[in-house]
């Protein structure tokens, strides 16, 4: 099954490395389901536009305001700590399909 959806939200919690900021933000999602013979679900795959979601978290600073210089030099690190990152373990150490014969 293949979901298309919009997801709503307030960045209230860390995002990874980055902190919070407070903004809202409207991204375009599509969801992949993927079901057994038995119908049981066995995967997920979600997949959306990551540069439109950190546009609206870190972009929506009001950088004229000095109250959100630190925000934003803490979201800076928090890219920065980001893109160097390896992928986490369960995004690499996946079981491998078991297919019919």
């Amino acid at each position: 099954m293949i979901a298309e959806f919009w997801l709503l939200g307030t960045h209230l919690g860390p995002l990874g490395a980055i902190p919070p900021t407070g903004n809202r933000f409207r991204v375009r999602m599509t969801a992949y389901f993927i079901f057994d013979a038995e119908e049981n679900l066995v995967c997920e795959r979600v997949y959306f536009d990551t540069l439109t979601l950190l546009r609206q978290l870190i972009g929506g600073l009001d950088l004229r305001n000095p109250r959100n210089w630190v925000l934003a030099a803490r979201c800076a690190r928090g890219l920065l700590k980001t893109s160097g990152d390896k992928p986490h373990p369960a995004l690499t150490r996946t079981t491998p399909p078991a297919f019919a014969d």
